[in-house]
């Protein structure tokens, strides 16, 4: 029997399933431009641009993006509910139905938190894992997305994934990976978000675990694989960046070297690079990740826009400077210099710059109340269809209820 993964869950439209997934706390990317926000005039012309669409039977992403760019996550969520709630039109899983394409990604990634782009991403690739067994950069990816996150990202994380896809991620990875081996279990581990994030550490446990390491050999391990495992995912970055230190210092070799002679597997050892890397340089590591992406052919848009709209408010600010340094070249350069697509290239410079809009001086800016009929890569082409929630019945709550629930979250996201 072939195995398969479940796929997303269409949400009910009522204030309950709203203010569940509002309330989630995450972070939320921002580069402000919308002056005097206004949830009910701005979610009433991305209804007519969605109108236009249904009409003209076409789904045109690109305005839907550029249009989206305008505001912030908190605003762009409020937005996409209340565009639900009010007028019946579930945007993610009409932009879902589209085809696989760089804009429906982007697209997507504006529609939802950050931790959410994460599970969808995740989920996504161990779907893909399922038929590609042997791709080992589907792995790393894997292990990519949950080494970003601290503990209270983690337990959002699974939280969200279990929402959308009506499953616990742990029993996914079991699906798709097995039970036993060195990834499930790093990603298992990665998962219990128990990760001991104070900053101080032990000087005698990075000894020990540095000398048993470097005495053992692959036959006979001082410390098994669980142990060194649980090392990896639940010791704080710092403590493990004490064991790589004295490490070096001691025994004159990287730290790499005594992983290379504990497993014999390139790709297993890869998976410990990867930590090992994060752990003295997150930026540094993200940005090896972006410029690999833009230099694969085709471009990967998924790593690319999971990490700059995803960290946007984490660390990108760090990874821009670092990448700086490694590559002699600004970011937001090198995304204009490569990036094919025009409409994700305006966005994602926007997000890395803090918002200069490198078509300002174009063709003036984009019109709203008319569909755009540019017929860009990926904007596809098929008939939208509206996904409502019962747009003829009676309506369970008022619109006073929602905004009474607006002003609650935005008070959350001020603290």
């Amino acid at each position: 029997m072939k195995k398969t993964l479940t796929r997303s869950k269409t949400f009910d439209g009522d204030l309950f399933k709203v203010e569940k997934r509002l309330t989630r706390q995450s972070t939320l990317p921002s580069f402000t431009h919308a002056a005097e926000f206004d949830y009910k005039r701005d979610t009433k012309q991305l209804m007519k641009i969605l109108k236009n669409c249904v009409t003209a039977h076409m789904l045109d992403l690109d305005c839907i993006l550029h249009f989206l760019s305008s505001y912030n996550c908190e605003q762009r969520m409020i937005i996409i509910h209340d565009l639900d709630y009010e007028y019946h039109y579930n945007l993610i899983d009409m932009v879902l139905e589209r085809p696989e394409s760089p804009i429906r990604s982007c697209t997507l990634a504006m529609l939802v938190e950050p931790v959410e782009l994460c599970a969808r991403h995740f989920h996504d690739f161990l779907t893909e894992k399922l038929t590609k067994k042997d791709d080992k950069n589907i792995s790393r990816v894997l292990l990519e997305i949950l080494l970003g996150l601290n503990n209270d990202d983690v337990q959002k994380f699974k939280e969200t994934y279990e929402q959308v896809f009506g499953t616990a991620a742990q029993n996914d990875i079991t699906v798709a990976l097995g039970a036993e081996g060195i990834l499930p279990n790093l990603l298992t581990q990665l998962l219990q978000g128990e990760r001991y994030e104070d900053s101080a550490g032990s000087s005698t446990t990075a000894k020990y675990v540095a000398k048993g390491l470097y005495e053992a050999t692959s036959d006979t391990p001082i410390i098994d694989d669980d142990t060194l495992i649980k090392i990896f995912t639940q010791d704080s970055f710092s403590q493990l960046a004490s064991i790589f230190d004295f490490y070096e210092d001691k025994y004159g070799q990287p730290f790499l070297e005594a992983i290379e002679r504990r497993f014999q597997n390139p790709i297993e050892i890869q998976y410990f690079q990867d930590i090992i890397e994060f752990t003295h340089s997150p930026s540094g590591y993200y940005s090896h990740l972006l410029r690999q992406a833009l230099e694969k052919t085709p471009i990967d848009y998924v790593t690319i826009i999971r990490i700059i709209v995803g960290r946007e408010e984490k660390d990108l600010g760090e990874i821009k400077l670092e990448y700086s340094k490694i590559y002699d070249e600004t970011l937001d350069q090198t995304l204009k210099q490569r990036l094919d697509n025009l409409e994700i290239k305006r966005l994602l410079i926007m997000i890395v710059t803090g918002g200069v809009d490198i078509t300002a001086n174009d063709s003036g800016p984009v019109r709203f109340d008319h569909v755009n009929n540019s017929n860009s890569t990926g904007s596809g082409s098929n008939s939208p269809t509206a996904t409502t929630n019962g747009h003829q019945g009676a309506r369970k709550f008022s619109h006073e209820a929602f905004d009474r629930f607006v002003n609650v979250f935005k008070q959350m996201r001020s603290h």
